[in-house]
């Protein structure tokens, strides 16, 4: 017995190749997010372990304003430049060894960063390198970076 199979229109034909694409571009998300935390918690040759602080970036007309959230250290831990338009934050988490400090603790987990980070984000135009300010609160890093005045925006006039 031969089956004939009668193909009708479908309306919604582009929804379900788009809903595989999203949870394609979903799991390739997560895997990317697996591998990077895989490898940032590797141990390098040095013994030292790196991490990557998360940041937020936002723009107004006169500046950009970078936040790193860096719980538990201290500003004499970190460093902020600025080469050409690329700022860079970096520093170190020291890691609290219980063994050797002769307290008595032994520690069960260990599941906060420590060692090495640097984080670098390419600014979008020009800023004013003498009037950047660097805030450390709350375990918050906050850089402001000024826009060069050439870069500013500005309300052009339409003559009539």
């Amino acid at each position: 017995m031969i089956k004939t199979v009668t193909r009708r229109p479908n309306q919604n034909r582009g929804v379900v190749p788009s809903i595989v694409s999203d949870g394609i571009s979903a799991l390739r998300d997560e895997l990317d997010t697996i591998l990077t935390n895989w490898f940032q918690n590797s141990e390098h040759s040095t013994g030292m372990r790196s991490f990557s602080p998360l940041l937020d970036m936002n723009e107004t007309d006169s500046d950009y304003e970078i936040k790193v959230d860096l719980p538990g250290m201290q500003p004499s831990d970190l460093n902020v430049q600025v080469t050409d338009n690329v700022l860079t934050i970096s520093g170190e988490r020291r890691y609290e060894n219980f063994d050797q400090s002769g307290d008595g603790k032994t520690p069960h987990m260990v599941e906060r960063f420590h060692g090495t980070f640097s984080r670098s984000v390419v600014l979008p135009s020009v800023v004013q390198r003498d009037k950047i300010d660097a805030q450390y609160r709350d375990g918050v890093l906050t850089v402001t970076l000024p826009k060069s005045k050439e870069v500013r925006r500005s309300q052009i006039e339409i003559k009539t």
